[in-house]
C-alpha cells in the first residue's frame, strides 16, 4: 500500500498501513505502569534501545518519505527526540492536546480491536462565520476521525490538536507516539529570522 497525505485544516496527515507483526512488538513492551492513558514504563526514548532498532528504521523511512517526498522539505536531517508507548485501559480516554518543542508528530498503533478508542484531529481555529454545509467534507470539517488499526501509522504537524476517544472496549490499546524536530538552517540563510539547529 501506498502511503496516503490527507490536507486536514490545511495540516497535511500522512497515512499508512505498515506490515508489521504488531503482537511481537507488544510482547516486548514493559507494561507495568499502572497508567491509564499514560506512557509505558519504557520511557521516553523506546526507539533508542536497540531492541526496537528494527521499528526505528521502519519509522525512519516512512518519515523521511512524508517529509521530503510529499512535503518537499529540503532539510537533510530530522531529529528523533522523543518516543514512548502509551496505553489505553477500557473506560479511558485523553483531551485535546498538542506537542510543544516539536515539529512532526506520529503514532504507530500496535494493539487495537473495534470501539477500543479512535484519534479525533480538531481545528480550534477562530473563524468569523459558523456555517453548517448539507455535509462535511475535507475541506469544511472542523474535526476529522481515524479509526485504529493494528501496523496504523499516522504523521501530523505537531501542532494540530488531538485526542483519544474512549476506549469502549475490555482490552488494553497499545500504540507508539514519537517526535521530529529539523535539524540545520531553518528559514531563509539571507534573513534575520533563519535559525540553525545542530543535530
Amino acid at each position: 500500500m501506498i502511503g496516503i497525505t490527507t490536507p486536514v485544516f490545511g495540516k497535511a496527515i500522512y497515512e499508512k498501513l505498515l506490515d508489521l507483526d504488531t503482537k511481537k512488538i507488544v510482547s516486548m513492551i514493559d507494561t507495568s505502569t499502572k497508567s491509564t492513558t499514560k506512557i509505558a514504563a519504557n520511557g521516553l526514548y523506546v526507539l533508542d534501545d536497540k531492541k526496537f532498532k528494527f521499528l526505528k528504521n521502519i519509522i525512519l523511512k516512512e518519515f523521511y518519505s512524508y517529509a521530503w517526498d510529499e512535503m518537499k522539505y529540503t532539510n537533510n536531517h530530522f531529529k528523533l527526540t522523543t518516543s514512548w508507548f502509551t496505553q489505553v485501559k477500557p473506560t479511558k480516554d485523553s483531551q485535546f492536546h498538542n506537542h510543544n518543542n516539536c515539529f512532526i508528530s506520529g503514532i504507530l498503533y500496535l494493539q487495537t480491536i473495534s470501539d477500543s478508542g479512535d484519534i479525533i484531529f480538531q481545528n480550534f481555529e477562530n473563524k468569523r462565520f459558523d456555517l453548517v454545509p448539507s455535509e462535511y467534507n475535507i475541506h469544511n470539517s472542523r474535526e476529522w476521525i481515524y479509526k485504529p488499526q493494528n501496523g496504523l501509522l499516522l504523521l501530523f504537524p505537531s501542532e494540530l490538536y488531538h485526542k483519544v476517544k474512549e476506549n469502549k472496549s475490555k482490552h488494553l490499546r497499545h500504540s507508539l507516539a514519537f517526535n521530529f524536530m529539523p535539524t540545520g538552517v531553518l528559514g531563509d540563510k539571507r534573513k534575520d529570522s533563519h535559525a540553525i539547529l545542530k543535530s
